[in-house]
C-alpha cells in the first residue's frame, strides 16, 4: 500500500511540475496583445532605440524573409526574445542578434499566423525592459496580402 502511494504521489508531482511549466507558457503567451502597432522606442538622449516589426513574410523573395529586432545600445548579451504559436509552444527562444525564419525549434516552417513574442531588453545603462508583443507570418506569392483592415508595420517602411 505503501508503495502505490508513493508511486501515486511521484505521479501527481511529476504531472503538476509538467502543467506548471507548460501553464507558465501559456501565460507568457497570453500576456502578449496582438495588436497592428509596431513595439518600439524612439531614440532617447542615451541613443537608445529598439523596434519589433509586427509581421514579415518567410517565402525566400529577399524581402521581409525573416523576424529581428532593429536596436541601438541594448546589451545584447543580455537581451532576448522568446516566441510562442497561440497553443503556447515556444517556436523560438535566443538572443536579439539572432533572427527567426518563421520555423518552429525543429526547423519545420510555420504556418500564417499570429505568435506571441516576449522581449527581454536590457539597455546598457542597466535598465530592463520586459514587454509583450506579436508578431504575424503573412503568406505572400508576389501579389495582394489579404489583411482584413489591419496595419502591418515592416522594417523597411
Amino acid at each position: 500500500m505503501k508503495r502505490i502511494l508513493i508511486i501515486t504521489g511521484c505521479i501527481v508531482f511529476s504531472f503538476c511540475i509538467i502543467m506548471c511549466k507548460k501553464k507558465a507558457a501559456q501565460n507568457n503567451a497570453t500576456c502578449k496583445t496582438c495588436s497592428g502597432t509596431p513595439l518600439s522606442h524612439p531614440y532617447d538622449s542615451s541613443g537608445t532605440f529598439y523596434f519589433l516589426p509586427t509581421a514579415f513574410t518567410p517565402n525566400g523573395d529577399g524581402i521581409n524573409d525573416v523576424y529581428s529586432v532593429f536596436y541601438n545600445n541594448l546589451d545584447t548579451a543580455n537581451s532576448t526574445i522568446t516566441i510562442w504559436n497561440m497553443g503556447g509552444t515556444e517556436v523560438f527562444s535566443g538572443k536579439i542578434t539572432m533572427r527567426w525564419e518563421g520555423t518552429d525549434l525543429s526547423g519545420n516552417r510555420l504556418g500564417a499566423g499570429q505568435y506571441p513574442v516576449y522581449a527581454q531588453l536590457k539597455t546598457k545603462a542597466g535598465l530592463m525592459v520586459n514587454t509583450c508583443t506579436c508578431v504575424t507570418i503573412l503568406t505572400y506569392s508576389g501579389s495582394c496580402i489579404k489583411t482584413n483592415g489591419v496595419t502591418y508595420y515592416f522594417p523597411d517602411q
